[in-house]
């Protein structure tokens, strides 16, 4: 009897001790959650305002996608690959974020946040031989840093996040050099706003030839901006990121390098700023009261390159009764300005006789036109052609390979290259828009040259199985009913390079 007395006693104390440990374990988490930024060092100043807004209209990315897509006349093939904004530090955000990086800058922060992208995947290429696929698979190791081939033949691309920050009343140090390829520059790994240093107004006022205070100016730099190729892989990701926190407001205006050539020119005009709103490799300290930095931007992802074809008016889901021409880029016209020498087809003639014997033998009135650079005398309208009646784009990779863009999805883009200049840029960027890519990787015709020989039979095979076959219709994740494709078969169509990464499946989520 008093045995068990004993041992009652001491379970209730054992129960007692386990209610009060759990008791002291609840409110030490309360005090840690509602004390937390006093526990991190340099959290205890005060945080930013964050009030960048115009009237009424909110600056939240998730908001302004829902405000601009109203009334549209098409729908925005980009909303499905929006970013997740996140804009207020909160409990357990990692420190090095956007809004929790903006309580520690020496500088007025209106407006940060960090932009989670979706993880996607896009396909690998089609090839014409076994040999060109293992050149392939060889050299897109160079991409590992974004983009990893998986065992089942797709690049999955995730992890993958960008900042924006709007400051206010600050400075921009002019740079002694623009336009360089640095660990630092807009883009890179380093990049940062160092460049930008808060003004005192009042000071800069009371001066006797005080300079001009912009209202509000963007940073969009990057290497060798004044080429078309890096204004469209860099620049524009720039802007479409950064994009909606000049929105409801004056056009910006935008800090960025070299002057390119009309046609970059023309794409500056495109994107909505005119030649009085580039600020060219300014040699003066830019004073803006608000300055917008989206420097830290990813290269490849969706929603960057469809915004893009939206600021440019371009409807890649159009359809078209008139798109019977192959687009063929050459590098041997004497005519055709080419700011590296190489990668010349030296069989051209040959290569075109039989792309343009194939296109007889179908007898479906199509035609090859050769690109020329008059065709960017008028680059509205030639966008516009290029969307309604372009099928295909064949050529070795370089710079007027980069016009696939403007042609619609599921054109059919064949590139050529030597096993000694390979790149995986124009690869990325038609199958991040649903375009059906091939790639012929060869042996240069000398040692240590650029030069191809292409036999025309593997281009020609390409042309055979791709050529003119509709591409399956985008499946996106929101306002559609999985059940809706169950009785539809697509299996005659292409199927899309381009498909959202996520590590869960089934049903029920819809991937």
């Amino acid at each position: 009897m008093v045995l068990r007395s004993a041992c009652g006693r001491k379970m209730a104390f054992r129960a007692i001790r386990r209610t009060a440990f759990m008791l002291l374990l609840m409110l030490s988490v309360t005090v840690y959650i509602a004390f937390h930024d006093l526990l991190i060092p340099n959290q205890t100043k005060l945080a930013p305002k964050y009030v960048y807004t115009a009237g009424q209209e909110s600056h939240n990315l998730a908001e302004y996608i829902q405000l601009s897509s109203r009334n549209d006349t098409w729908s925005r093939p980009s909303t499905p690959w929006t970013p997740f904004s996140l804009s207020n530090c909160t409990f357990g955000l990692p420190l090095y974020y956007a809004p929790c990086v903006a309580q520690r800058l020496p500088k007025q922060v209106l407006y940060a946040e960090e932009l989670i992208y979706p993880a996607f995947e896009i396909r690998q290429p089609y090839f014409a031989t076994l040999d060109h696929r293992a050149q392939w698979r060889r050299a897109v190791a160079s991409i590992n840093d974004r983009g990893v081939l998986q065992a089942n033949n797709w690049l999955v691309y995730k992890g993958q996040s960008g900042q924006n920050f709007v400051f206010e009343n600050v400075t921009y140090l002019s740079p002694k050099l623009y336009d360089r390829w640095s660990d630092d520059a807009c883009m890179a790994k380093l990049g940062s706003s160092e460049g930008i240093q808060p003004f005192d107004v009042s000071e800069v006022l009371a001066r006797p030839n005080p300079p001009r205070i912009y209202n509000t100016a963007l940073v969009a730099l990057s290497p060798e901006s004044y080429a078309f190729q890096h204004h469209l892989d860099r620049i524009t990701h720039i802007i479409a990121q950064g994009s909606h926190l000049s929105y409801g407001r004056e056009t910006p205006y935008v800090i960025t390098g070299r002057q390119g050539n009309g046609f970059v020119k023309q794409l500056w005009k495109g994107l909505g700023f005119d030649d009085e709103h580039v600020l060219y490799r300014t040699r003066k300290d830019i004073l803006a009261e608000r300055m917008i930095f989206s420097c830290r931007t990813v290269l490849v992802h969706p929603w960057l390159s469809l915004k893009t074809l939206e600021a440019f008016g371009i409807d890649y889901m159009k359809p078209s009764a008139t798109r019977n021409k192959i687009l063929y880029m050459s590098r041997s016209d004497r005519h055709i300005h080419t700011r590296n020498a190489g990668r010349r087809v030296l069989n051209e003639p040959e290569l075109l006789n039989a792309i343009e014997a194939h296109l007889a033998e179908r007898g479906k009135g199509e035609e090859v036109v050769i690109f020329s650079e008059g065709m960017l005398d008028d680059v509205p309208n030639f966008f516009k052609w290029c969307n309604e009646n372009v099928m295909a784009v064949i050529g070795p990779h370089g710079g007027a390979m980069y016009h696939h863009r403007w042609a619609a999805r599921g054109t059919l883009v064949i590139e050529m290259m030597p096993t000694s200049y390979t790149s995986m840029a124009i690869y990325e960027e038609a199958s991040v828009l649903s375009q059906t890519y091939a790639a012929l990787v060869v042996e240069p015709s000398s040692q240590g040259g650029t030069n191809m020989i292409i036999d025309p039979e593997h281009v020609v095979s390409l042309l055979r199985r791709h050529l003119g076959i509709p591409m399956q219709r985008p499946h996106h994740l929101f306002e559609e009913d999985p059940d809706d494709d169950d009785d539809d078969d697509d299996s005659h169509l292409a199927e899309d390079p381009l498909r959202i990464s996520y590590q869960w499946g089934g049903k029920e989520l819809g991937v």
